[in-house]
């Protein structure tokens, strides 16, 4: 119990640069088939862990960015940015 509220404490402060840089760390180790099963599945569970957290991470700054148009009159009125492919 008090693992998990340690491993939340750490995520809610953890930069998305810092979390990616564990994350791939992680997935080179998966890679190398190194670690024993406990060890693997431990860091399996670390890394998704990440991935949720980056996801989030891009999911907020997604939602803060602006596209400022200036309209015909000069008035400038901000507008939430669409990622979507227009079809």
């Amino acid at each position: 119990m008090a693992r998990k509220k340690q491993e939340q404490c750490i995520e809610d402060t953890i930069s998305f640069e810092d979390a990616l840089s564990k994350l791939e760390a992680i997935v080179k180790q998966l890679e190398q088939g190194d670690l024993s099963l406990d060890q693997s599945l431990d860091q399996y569970a670390q890394g998704v862990r990440l991935s949720r957290l980056c996801l989030a991470k891009l999911n907020s700054a997604e939602d803060k960015i602006t596209k400022v148009i200036t309209e015909a009159n000069g008035k400038i009125v901000e507008s939430n940015l669409d990622f979507q492919e227009e079809e």
